[in-house]
């Protein structure tokens, strides 16, 4: 930006906002922060970084007004990087973020992230520099012209970061029990369909309790995030079959 109402401030501190695709694993999202944050610990003016996946790091007025208190899920994340004393360095904070985005962009478009540098401003905090509102008697209408406008801006020079509040596509599996072959082999589908929910969802199925505490601890089974993210993993999984002991779903 060529002119500013106010110049750049030197603060200690800026962030790095983390989307991954949807429908991402936690577990990824946290090894791409972890990947950006060691990149970022390799800067002579970073002190510290501290990422936060699948939730949002701790709120500024300048997360506050872009609503970064609403970033729950397993495909986001967040880092928080605080740079050296601005009295012991020499560059300025913007001067070390606009440094730093093409190292931490490159990693985020290996994994398919868009990852976003995010400075403290100067002045009142904005939603961004550069905002388009899309408006169309339709959502397809909307969301069309929202990627044409997203195009022109990724096509303008000097404009980086560039995003939409629109989730992508996801893809979505129903689940249909061969009935014939679940009787065949002593199983019914209502427990096909519990074991799978509890597998995925978790399920309580008890209560702890111990002393000298005064409440009782829930207890709830449910497979391991590794266990149970793709139709792979749930073709896995045991069934307790009546004369048959334990068969797979698949």
């Amino acid at each position: 930006v060529q002119m500013k109402m106010l110049p750049f401030d030197n603060k200690n501190e800026f962030q790095v906002i983390i989307d991954m695709p949807e429908g991402t694993a936690l577990e990824e999202t946290g090894r791409v922060a972890q990947e950006i944050s060691g990149y970022l610990r390799t800067v002579p003016e970073v002190e510290s970084c501290q990422y936060y996946a699948g939730t949002n790091a701790p709120i500024n007025f300048n997360g506050l007004v872009r609503h970064y208190y609403l970033r729950h899920g397993d495909n986001m994340a967040d880092i928080q990087v605080n740079l050296i004393d601005k009295g012991l360095r020499s560059d300025q904070s913007h001067d070390i973020a606009k440094r730093v985005r093409e190292g931490v962009q490159e990693i985020g478009r290996r994994y398919g992230a868009n990852a976003k540098i995010v400075e403290i401003p100067p002045g009142p905090p904005v939603l961004s520099t550069l905002v388009a509102e899309i408006y169309g008697p339709t959502e397809k209408e909307r969301i069309e012209l929202a990627r044409k406008v997203k195009e022109i801006f990724l096509e303008t020079p000097g404009v980086v970061d560039v995003d939409w509040l629109v989730e992508d596509d996801q893809e979505v599996y129903e689940l249909v029990v061969d009935q014939k072959k679940a009787a065949f082999r002593g199983v019914s589908v209502e427990q096909i369909a519990q074991t799978l929910r509890m597998s995925v969802a978790g399920m309580d199925v008890g209560a702890l309790h111990r002393q000298p505490d005064l409440e009782q601890v829930t207890i709830n089974v449910r497979l391991p995030k590794a266990d149970r993210t793709s139709l792979k993993d749930l073709s896995n999984i045991f069934v307790q079959s009546q004369g048959m002991g334990s068969i797979t779903s698949r």
